[in-house]
């Protein structure tokens, strides 16, 4: 696990934090790259946005392994991922649709009130709906639901995970105080290659 007393970041850093040297750029690389292949191996042969579609798919489906839910609060028939926004609006997470976590299918649904956002374990908030976020985050919190998002100072508005493109690839930072609230139990696999950052 990492220090708690580690030194946190602003998301708003030009420096991602992960590195730490030379051979803690390799490591972690190396780790992601797997992680993203081993989940949507498509990845490698698509350009332009599709890829960036598959790769952010590929975080998310990881994202599922890596996270525990509250015992008597665990996915049932499936893994609901819902997606703030319209068609359009957000990347395509088709390619994870249908796939299994611990025997447990992953369902990609458009959410876009209260009501839909409380049935799902995910939730992933698009740049489209900046304006929601303070609302959709609020119905969250009442409820074990990670919070995923590519927008701008996401994990210190409460944000969980926060997806950030840097020279064409994309990282991610964790607000872990916001999962612990939430009770879910994020892997320290997965905390070992993140950013971790403080938020409301």
């Amino acid at each position: 696990m990492i220090d708690m007393k580690k030194k946190t970041h602003s998301t708003r850093e030009p420096a991602l934090g992960l590195v730490r040297g030379r051979g803690h750029r390799l490591l972690t690389g190396l780790v992601l790259t797997g992680l993203l292949l081993a989940a949507c191996p498509a990845a490698a042969e698509s350009d332009g946005e599709g890829k960036q579609d598959l790769i952010r798919s590929a975080m998310v489906f990881n994202f599922c392994k890596f996270v525990q839910w509250p015992e008597g609060q665990t996915p049932g028939d499936s893994i609901v991922l819902g997606v703030m926004g319209t068609m359009g609006e957000y990347p395509d997470f088709s390619s994870i649709a249908g796939k299994n976590v611990r025997d447990v299918p992953i369902a990609v649904r458009q959410v876009t009130s209260r009501e839909e956002i409380r049935r799902c374990q995910l939730v992933y908030i698009p740049q489209s709906q900046r304006a929601a976020l303070s609302e959709t985050l609020s119905v969250a919190q009442e409820a074990p639901i990670l919070t995923i998002s590519d927008l701008d100072g996401f994990c210190n508005k409460g944000g969980m995970i926060q997806l950030v493109e840097r020279r064409g690839k994309i990282r991610f930072f964790i607000n872990r105080d916001a999962a612990e609230q939430a009770q879910l139990s994020l892997s320290s696999q997965l905390l070992k290659v993140a950013k971790i950052v403080e938020g409301s």
